[in-house]
């Protein structure tokens, strides 16, 4: 009887010992492939870092286009009615109107900056300079390309800033749609949060970017985090700004500056081109967007920054 307890109760110690051993395997297996996972994340940020700086030094390389002149604004025109010619009126009386694709760039030339970053990918259609982050192109192909890829094509967790897919620059947008990771090293769009904050937005709210055909600053009018599915409390159809007629894209643009996180003085109105930064806000069906306006014909950054320190948080 004595033999059989001491054989059982060997048992249950190697029991023991090899379900110890196996959790203690298991539990060192857990904690290297956190480390790896947490090395792979940051060396994807010094790489994408490093990536941001190459392309920062030839956009601002010195065989680069000097400064373009001053351009208009682009005011989205909803209703445009030329005269009627009668029956009476002599041949050519009314000119047939002549739509331009970019009015300050009809022929739509590539500047000499962008050609030197279209050599690197083909995909950069933009330049985008946020306060206190060093300039970043902005890519397109599709939504979901650049997710998990640097501008450049490599396979990198921060992806890259890529403009909305159904935006053509074919004829200049009147709204702009750009994507990026919400990071928390503050790549990509991981800084937006900073806008939340009212000091920052007093002195940062004016921003710069850049398209193939043209140079553009833009004011930030709203900084929301809206839901992205009809019928949730704060939703608001932003990816349908573009097509929309001057009524409901007054009202959307009403709508992101109800839930902006600060109140703004800046004035905004259908007619106004739009840039709207958008990256994750926690959940699936939540976006965080930072919009702002293209600066109006008289308007200086310095005028929109006195302006703005009315801005309060809401």
């Amino acid at each position: 009887m004595r033999t059989r307890l001491r054989l059982s109760r060997g048992r249950r110690k190697r029991k023991d010992s090899v379900l110890f051993y196996t959790l203690g395997a298991a539990g060192v297996c857990l904690l290297l492939f956190c480390l790896f996972l947490l090395g792979r994340y940051a060396l994807n940020a010094v790489r994408s870092s490093a990536v941001r700086q190459s392309f920062q030094e030839l956009y601002s390389s010195r065989d680069a286009d000097p400064p373009q002149a001053t351009l208009r604004p682009a005011v989205r025109q909803f209703e445009i009615s030329f005269p009627k010619a009668s029956a009476d009126s002599p041949p050519g009386a009314y000119p047939v109107p002549v739509m331009k694709n970019w009015p300050d760039n009809p022929s739509m030339t590539v500047s000499a900056k962008f050609k030197k970053l279209q050599r690197q990918n083909r995909d950069i259609v933009g330049w985008l300079e946020l306060p206190d982050m060093a300039g970043q192109p902005v890519v397109q192909r599709d939504n979901t390309y650049y997710l998990k890829r640097d501008c450049l094509g490599y396979h990198n967790v921060n992806g890259a800033l890529f403009l909305e897919e159904t935006i053509s620059l074919k004829s200049r947008p009147d709204t702009y749609i750009i994507f990026g990771h919400n990071m928390k090293t503050g790549e990509m769009f991981g800084s937006l949060r900073m806008f939340e904050n009212v000091s920052y937005y007093r002195e940062n709210a004016v921003i710069d970017f850049n398209v193939l055909y043209e140079d553009g600053q833009y004011v930030v009018f709203a900084v929301a985090d809206i839901d992205t599915v009809q019928g949730m409390s704060r939703y608001v159809p932003f990816m349908l700004l573009s097509g929309m007629e001057a009524g409901p894209r007054s009202e959307a643009i009403r709508k992101l500056q109800a839930y902006s996180a600060i109140v703004s003085p800046v004035q905004v109105d259908a007619e106004d081109q739009l840039l709207l930064l958008v990256t994750c806000d926690g959940t699936e069906d939540s976006r965080r967007v930072v919009a702002a306006r293209r600066l109006r014909p008289g308007e200086t950054k310095q005028a929109i920054t006195d302006a703005l320190r009315y801005a309060r948080k809401r």
